[in-house]
C-alpha cells in the first residue's frame, strides 16, 4: 500500500509562506550576506573591503552598496549567492538529552531534527545536553548576535532544582558575585520558590549566557543542580508547548526582540555593584557604564571608517 504524504503542520505552512517573502527594492549587500549565512555584518563588510564581492559580474568596492535581492545576482568569490528567505525566528521548548549541534559524532539526540531543517535555523545561543525549556531558533546572523552577547544584557531565567536549601546569605553573596574559573559572575535576581527536606527549587535570572554558569554558580556556592530548565529568554516563553514542540513568533515579538532586546516589561532589582545602575537591554545604566557604551560604538565606528580610506588609497 502506497504511504499517503505527510501533511504539513499550520507552523510548517506558515514558515514556508514567509521564507518565500522577499523585501520590497534594493537592500544593503552586508544584509543580504548575512540573511543568506555567509557571515555576519561586519564579516560581510570585510568581504567588502577585500574586494571578494561582485554583483551582476562587477566587483563592489566600497561599503554601502545595495541591490534588489531575487534580481540581482550576487557572487562571494565567485561562487553565487542564493536569494535569502525573510527573517525567521522560532522558539522550542527542548527536551532533556538533546544536543544544540547539527551533527554529532556520538550519535546523540539534536535539536536541528525537532525543527525544520530547509530553512537554515540557527541556535540562539545553547542549552547543554542535560537543560530543558526555551531555545530560540533563527536565520537571521545579525538577530542572533544581539541576542547572544553578554553586552546588550538579554535577560535569562531559570528554574533550578538545587540539593540543600539556600540561606538568604548564600542568595545575596549570588547577587554580590563569585569567582569562577573564567573570572567573576553574578545573578541579577534570585528567589528561594519551593522547599523539600532536602532540596531546594530557585528561580534565578542572569543576562549573559557561559558555558554551563548556572551550574557552575550553583556548584561554587555548594548546591549542585540537579535539575534545569529555562522558562524565559529575553521575554519569550515556552507556554503552551510540550517537550519537542515549537513555535514561530509573532512579528510583534521579533520586532520587540530588535528594537529592545526583549519582549513585554521587565522589572530587576538594581545592581548593587554601581549606583544607578539596572541591568538588562532597554534598562537604566549608569552614567559610567553609558559613557563605555558610547565610546565601544564610536571606536568601532572608528575603525570602520579607517579600513574604508585604506580601501580608497589602495584603488
Amino acid at each position: 500500500m502506497a504511504r499517503k504524504p505527510r501533511k504539513r503542520s499550520p507552523h510548517n505552512r506558515a514558515l514556508a509562506e514567509d521564507s518565500s517573502k522577499q523585501e520590497a527594492g534594493p537592500v544593503r549587500l552586508q544584509k543580504v550576506l548575512s540573511r543568506a549565512g555567509i557571515a555576519s555584518r561586519r564579516g560581510a563588510e570585510q568581504f567588502i573591503l577585500d574586494g571578494r564581492v561582485s554583483v551582476n559580474g562587477v566587483v563592489v568596492e566600497k561599503l554601502g552598496e545595495k541591490m534588489i535581492p531575487g534580481v540581482d545576482e550576487l557572487r562571494v568569490d565567485g561562487e553565487r549567492v542564493g536569494t535569502p528567505p525573510a527573517s525567521i525566528v522560532i522558539v522550542l521548548n527542548k527536551p532533556t538529552g538533546t544536543l544544540c549541534s547539527e551533527r554529532d559524532p556520538e550519535h546523540r539526540p539534536l535539536v536541528h531534527r525537532l525543527v525544520p531543517r530547509d530553512l537554515a535555523l540557527r541556535t540562539v545561543g545553547r542549552l547543554d545536553f542535560n537543560t530543558e525549556g526555551v531555545l530560540l531558533l533563527t536565520n537571521d546572523g545579525d538577530l542572533s548576535a544581539q541576542l547572544s552577547h553578554p553586552r546588550y544584557g538579554v535577560h535569562r531565567t531559570y528554574e533550578a532544582r538545587v540539593r540543600g536549601i539556600p540561606t538568604a546569605e548564600t542568595l545575596d553573596r549570588l547577587v554580590q558575585g563569585v569567582k569562577l574559573d573564567d573570572g567573576p559572575a553574578r545573578v541579577e535576581s534570585i528567589q528561594v520558590i519551593k522547599t523539600t527536606d532536602r532540596n531546594a527549587w530557585v528561580r534565578l535570572t542572569l543576562t549573559e549566557g557561559r558555558n554551563r554558569e548556572v551550574r557552575r554558580l550553583m556548584e561554587r556556592v555548594g548546591h549542585p543542580v540537579m535539575r534545569l530548565r529555562r522558562t524565559r529568554f529575553a521575554g519569550i516563553t515556552a507556554d503552551g508547548l510540550s517537550g519537542g514542540q515549537w513555535r514561530p513568533l509573532s512579528d510583534d515579538e521579533v520586532s520587540q526582540l530588535r528594537e529592545r532586546g526583549h519582549c513585554g516589561a521587565f522589572d530587576l532589582p538594581p545592581d548593587p555593584r554601581r549606583k544607578g545602575a539596572r541591568a538588562g537591554g532597554g534598562a537604566v545604566v549608569s552614567d559610567q557604564t553609558g559613557r563605555r557604551l558610547v565610546k565601544a560604538k564610536l571606536k568601532s565606528e572608528s575603525i570602520a571608517a579607517a579600513r574604508q580610506r585604506r580601501k580608497e588609497r589602495r584603488s
